[in-house]
Formats: structure tokens, sequence, C-alpha cells
């Protein structure tokens, strides 16, 4: 059988079902041709080239998009830092894809050899790299302070075929809370940072700021306020550097943030650098003019204090006077002085720079005997150092070894001064001296170098001044003139005068010499009635008398006189007091010549009334 064969061309585009519906046919046909039997029959065919072409198909989601950080209410994303976002794409052709992140539900536009895009380009947030299929595309956007705080996501993933490119009709908005939407954590805003020194130290200061923050998603955010002792806040721990931490707040309230400071004891009076930063409760740190501004932290001068209880008057010990008519040096006044400031001030150098100081009898009382008034001394009983140190000298250094430095609050200061002899006797009895109730005490107010005063403070230890006896006797002979033999000096005529050099009254104890013509200390005259003339015969008395109204004197047993010589009480001259005396010549004595022998005056205190 011969076949006629002829080729004929077809042209266009079949789908390979249509194909498959072609040969199927031609199977029938010769199929039918065999059951029918007609293999003698000649038949004319002819062959058809098929064609078709596979269409693209879009990548499918293997592993949905998520946000790789969870950017929500609880964890924002701070403005200007990256959202990004993973997603694995898988294309049946293994062609590379695109994971695209759009802000609408709008299908995206898928494009050949190129990333696709979302319908509108303001509408698009990210499209990642072409990425090969089976793995996992990254993509980011950069928040900015622009962005509102809920953003919608919507992720596509779409491949870029040269002839077909197609997206994937499924869109993907992730799954807990790595999913859309993400939010935007916007800065806290500073405009004003202030404190409310100046404050002494022991005090609170409390720092200010206005500040606020916008945001409110889930709930308004809060703010606080961190203040460093210098620049030195770092972003990445939200905390003070080296310089260390002055005050801090939490982020507990929705504007103004402020936070407080006890400034420690001791602090130095000057300014300090106090710098303020505001974070929110997301550890996002503000913007504004006032974020890192030294809002200066002024430390008050504070007023020093010294304790009674901390002043030594001459070591707690009784204070001997020693100098007749003259001043006692040497007694000794130690005093505590506190400072909150520290003993040093700023420029190392001592805090404490003057003492007002007064020693004084303590019925005068330092109301009185003020150390700053001058007009107030009385060397009897009241010493201000607010005399020339001429007339007291006293002085008074601190010691350096009590001040260790800044952190010490106190130093010791020292002091010297002396007495005069006049000072008033505090211990005895109330017969022996004037004042036996009363003892001697101190009195200091110190100032610094801002001429800030403390308060007066008197030291407690009774210290007692004692009774100081000293004379002078300023009549060294007794010139009883000439006598005849059974002569006397009627009245008593002759003197002799005592002085009060201490610091009592005076009376005196008398006792004598016979008196011969060869007498002299220590080679005593004979017992001879005619060359001796018994110390008896020598008589004394207060004022002027007759001879036989004279006290007799006794060369065995000293005898007191009541003087009553007043106590002294000018520096310059002494309270005195004068003995009359007078003679008989016995009728005994023969030898003719000049008699010479020795009296002997004591002084003995004086009873007080009579001072």
């Amino acid at each position: 059988m011969a076949y006629n064969i002829n080729n004929v061309s077809t042209a266009g585009k079949v789908t390979v079902f249509a194909s498959f519906l072609g040969i199927l046919a031609f199977i029938l046909v010769f199929s039918i041709n065999i059951k029918d039997g007609h293999f003698d029959r000649a038949e004319a065919q002819s062959l058809a080239t098929t064609t078709v072409t596979v269409l693209n198909t879009p990548p499918q989601w293997t592993v949905d998009a998520q946000e790789l950080y969870g950017s929500s209410t609880t964890t924002p994303t701070d403005a200007g830092n990256h959202v990004t976002w993973t997603a694995v794409g898988t294309d049946s052709n293994s062609e590379r894809f695109y994971l695209l992140l759009c802000k609408t539900v709008a299908s995206p536009t898928p494009n050949s050899n190129a990333a696709p895009t979302c319908d509108l380009s303001i509408n698009q947030w990210a499209v990642s790299a072409s990425t090969t299929s089976g793995t996992v595309a990254i993509v980011s956007t950069t928040t900015a302070t622009s962005f509102v705080e809920i953003n919608a996501w919507f992720a596509w993933i779409c491949d870029g075929n040269t002839t077909s490119p197609r997206c994937n009709a499924t869109v993907k908005q992730g799954s807990g809370t790595t999913s859309s939407p993400f939010e935007v954590n916007h800065r806290p805003v500073f405009t004003l940072f202030t404190d409310t020194s100046p404050a002494l130290p022991g005090t609170v200061v409390t720092f200010y700021s206005t500040s606020s923050d916008a945001d409110v998603s889930g709930s308004a955010d809060t703010v606080g306020l961190v203040v460093c002792n210098l620049n030195d806040f770092s972003t990445s721990t939200n905390a003070c550097g080296a310089g260390g931490t002055l005050a801090s707040s939490t982020a507990t309230t929705t504007s103004n943030a402020s936070s407080t400071y006890t400034i420690v004891i001791p602090t130095q009076d000057q300014n300090y650098t106090a710098f303020g930063f505001i974070i929110d409760n997301h550890g996002f740190e503000a913007t504004g003019g006032s974020q890192g501004t030294n809002s200066t932290l002024t430390v008050s001068n504070a007023t020093p204090s010294v304790s009674g209880g901390g002043i030594s008057l001459n070591g707690g010990t009784n204070m001997l006077l020693t100098n007749a008519a003259t001043q006692t040096p040497n007694f000794t006044l130690s005093y505590t002085v506190t400072d909150n400031n520290s003993c040093l001030n700023a420029a190392s150098t001592s805090e404490i720079t003057g003492n007002i100081v007064s020693v004084f009898r303590s019925g005068i009382g330092s109301s009185t005997c003020s150390g700053s008034s001058a007009g107030a001394y009385n060397a009897n009983n009241c010493y201000p150092n607010a005399v020339n140190t001429s007339v007291w000298n006293l002085s008074c250094t601190a010691s350096a070894a009590s001040c260790s430095g800044s952190t010490d609050t106190s130093v010791v200061w020292n002091c010297t001064f002396p007495l005069w002899y006049i000072a008033d006797p505090t211990d005895g009895t109330a017969t022996s001296t004037q004042y036996p109730t009363e003892h001697w005490v101190a009195a200091v107010r110190a100032g610094d170098d801002n001429f800030a005063t403390s308060t007066i403070a008197t030291s407690t230890a009774a210290v007692e001044v004692v009774s100081f006896l000293a004379f002078n006797l300023n009549t060294i002979t007794i010139p009883y003139g000439s006598l005849e033999p059974g002569q006397q000096t009627d009245p008593i005529v002759a003197t002799t005068t005592i002085s009060a050099t201490g610091n009592v009254g005076l009376d005196e104890n008398l006792s004598g010499e016979s008196m011969c013509t060869t007498y002299a200390t220590g080679n005593d005259c004979p017992t001879s009635a005619t060359s001796t003339i018994p110390e008896s015969e020598q008589v004394y008395a207060t004022s002027t008398k007759t001879y036989a109204q004279g006290v007799p004197l006794s060369s065995t047993t000293p005898t007191e006189l009541e003087l009553n010589v007043l106590k002294s009480t000018a520096t310059s001259t002494q309270a005195s007091g004068n003995t009359f005396w007078g003679i008989r010549v016995p009728v005994s004595i023969t030898l003719a010549g000049s008699y010479k022998g020795e009296n002997t005056f004591i002084a003995v205190s004086g009873e007080s009334a009579n001072w």
C-alpha cells in the first residue's frame, strides 16, 4: 500500500492538553483500521508538529515572612534603627526570588529580571536582594522620626522571570510577636534642665526637666531623668560613665521627669557639673537642646560649728599663776571645728580661717566677755582676742595633722595664752576667795573663708584659776631715827609698805630679831642688857598710834597683822598696805652706836571679805 504524505507546518501556541488530544485521535483511527481489517487498503496520512509554551509559576512560601526581631508595643523599634524581615521562598523552576514588603495589601508588580515593586512607590517598605530559591531572604528598612507609631506591613514573594515574572498571590503578615504591624519608638523631647541649688551639704537638691514623649501606643510612654557628674552618658548602657551618677529616676512619669540628690557631707562649697539625660521607658534617649546640658549644681557655704564638749581649756587642769606682778604664759586651749564643707576648701587651703576666742570667769558670761569685743577686756576676769596681742597674746594655729583631706569635716585648733597675775581665783571657800562657786571657761566662735561664723560654744569642764599668794615689800629699811636710852617713838610713824603682786588680798605675819651694833644675817645679837635692844621693844600697828598701843614684835612666834591689803585689780599698779612701827630704847643700854636688826614679813591671804 502506498501513502501520499504531505508535510504541513502549523504555527501558534497550544497547550499540552491539545497535543494530547491529537495523538489520542490518531491512535483511535489506527486501531479502528486494524479492527476492521483494512490492511490491504491504501490510506493517505499527514504528520503535524506540536508546540506548547509552559508558563512560569510563582515561588511558593516555604517559611512565612516574619520580623527578625519583634517590633511591638512592648518592644518598639527606636527611630533610626532597622526593622528586618526574613522569609524562605521556593521556586519550581529554581529561579531566584525576592521578598517584598509593602504598606498596603494591594497586589504588587513583578518585574522581568528585576525586583518587584509595590502598587505605589510610596507604599513600599523594602525589597530584598535576589535570593536563591529555598534559602532565607532578608531585608530591612531604617525607621525615621517621621514614621507613625503603628506601621502595617504586607509581605510578598516574587520572581524576576524574564518572560513572565510572577508573584505569589498569598500575602503574609507574620504571626505572634513578630507579626505586622511594626512599631516605632520616638525619642522623648527635652527642652529645659535645672535644679534647686544652691543648697547646703546634707540637704536634698531636686533636678527638674521639661520633657515629654508623644508615643501612646499600648499605653503612654514615660520618661526618666539621669544626672551624671560628667558629660559621659553612654547610649549603649543608658548609664553614666566613669564620672558616676549624681541622681536618677526611673521612667514613671509621662512628662517633666525629675530626680533628687542628697548632697553628701562633707562637700566643698563651689559649683559642680551636673549633666542631665532623658530616656523613655524603652530606653530611648531624648532629643532636644537640654540633652547633656550642665545645670551647674551649686553647693552653698556651710556655717562651721564648735561643740562645747570639744573645747579643752588648759587640758582640763587648773591654771596656776607663777609670775608675780606680770603675766604667766603658756596656758593652753584646744577646740575642734566642724564644717560640712570639709576642713579644706576647694583651693586645698584651710576652710576655717579665723576664730573668736575669749577666756573668762564663768560669772562674767560669754555675752559680756565676747571675743569680738575689745572693750570687754578686763585682766581680772575677761580675756577676749579682739584686743591687740600686745595686751593679750593669744596665739592659735590649726593642726594640719587633724585635717586628713577634703573628706574630713573637722580640724583641731591649738592655742596658747597668758594670764595676768590679777586673774580672779575661783578655788577655795567663801571665806578664802571671792568666787569659790565659779570657774574659768573658754568661749569659741569659728569663722570660715567666707566669713561665716559659728554660734558661741563654751567649754564644759570646770577649770579653776588657783589663788596666787605673792607680794612685794616695798620698804627695805625701817628707820627709827635717833633715840637716847629710855626714849621711844611716840606716836609710831615709821612705815613699811607691802603690795599685792598676786591675785589675792593680803595680811601679814610679822616677826623680828634683836638689834645691836654687830648684827648681821646669821649673826644674831648677844644677850646683853647694855648693848642689845630686844625685838619686843619694837611695836607695830596698821595706823599711827601711841607707842603703848602698838603690838610688840616677837622673834619666836610670827604674829598676823590684819593689814587687809586689797586684791590688786590693775596690771600696772598693785594694791598696797602700810605697817606703822615704833621702838623704845631700854634705859639699860649704855653702848652708843648704830643698831641694826631684821624683821620678817610673811604675806598671808587675807579674808575675802576684806579684798
